[in-house]
């Protein structure tokens, strides 16, 4: 499909989804499920950057993170093992590394030229770099100091459960996802994300029901953004709600289901 929506106009849905977007781009972003999916991936990982924890912050990075910093700078060996390098390089040939050439002569410099040779570097794709402009742009908007390297930690014991695909009974145009991390004593938190929500004076509610619908355990509000990541209550068999729900809530003081369902689908976990 032509016409997909840009870079920009993609992040400042994000991080600004009630901002002025022209209406040919809200119509596209209904039609298009590439547009929207670029969209929930962003903002997963916006929430993925605003979830990490103060303690996170000071963190100090692992060893890959050095080598890669070395080997994008085209620096030795020796710098590639970071401040804990139980080989650190030689201060004596680091000194003369610095000392200036003597007069007459140049270091790295191709015949008949007075210039250094220039160095030929490639860059990522638009796409790649995407998240981390996110990332950026939310550091700089909350005053977090979040370490970069912290989101792309993959500890041990947190268990996903697949991708569910939410729609909407109503409105077509409502599409969303729902993700359930966590596992045994560890918090299962369940994911969700939902594009195209319809314009409200009240909040977005989401829920765990049972088959039938009559059951219902209310889990927490999505974000202005239509996503949050929300801690499922202890001692629930997701068997017995296998359905997640989210629901267009008025500020009534009622805290019942108000029956105006705009997503809906399995959550698998």
């Amino acid at each position: 499909m032509a016409g997909h929506l840009g870079a920009d106009e993609l992040i400042d849905l994000v991080l600004a989804p009630d901002g002025p977007l022209p209406p040919r781009a809200r119509e596209h972003l209904d039609r298009c499920p590439r547009c929207r999916r670029e969209l929930d991936e962003l903002r997963a990982v916006v929430r993925a950057a605003r979830a990490v924890a103060t303690e996170d912050v000071l963190a100090p990075p692992p060893d890959r993170v050095w080598r890669a910093i070395a080997a994008e700078l085209d620096l030795g060996a020796a710098h590639r093992g970071g401040p804990s390098d139980p080989h650190p390089a030689d201060p004596r040939k680091k000194r003369r590394d610095e000392e200036p050439p003597p007069v007459g002569t140049t270091r790295d410099r191709p015949p008949g030229t007075g210039l250094p040779p220039r160095r030929r570097r490639t860059w990522p794709s638009r796409r790649a770099l995407l998240p981390a402009a996110v990332c950026l742009a939310v550091g700089a908007a909350t005053g977090s100091s979040v370490t970069w390297w912290q989101l792309d930690d993959d500890r041990p014991g947190v268990a996903a459960a697949p991708l569910s695909r939410l729609t909407s009974p109503g409105t077509p145009a409502v599409t969303g996802t729902a993700q359930v991390v966590g596992g045994p004593g560890t918090g299962r938190e369940v994911r969700v994300s939902v594009s195209g929500l319809p314009k409200t004076d009240g909040y977005f509610e989401v829920w765990l029901m049972d088959r039938s619908h009559r059951k219902l355990i209310a889990v927490g509000t999505l974000g202005s953004d239509g996503g949050a990541t929300l801690p499922l209550p202890e001692g629930v068999e997701l068997s017995g709600y296998p359905v997640i729900d989210v629901s267009a809530q008025r500020y009534d003081g009622n805290p019942a289901h108000s029956g105006e369902s705009v997503a809906r689908g399995d959550l698998d976990g």
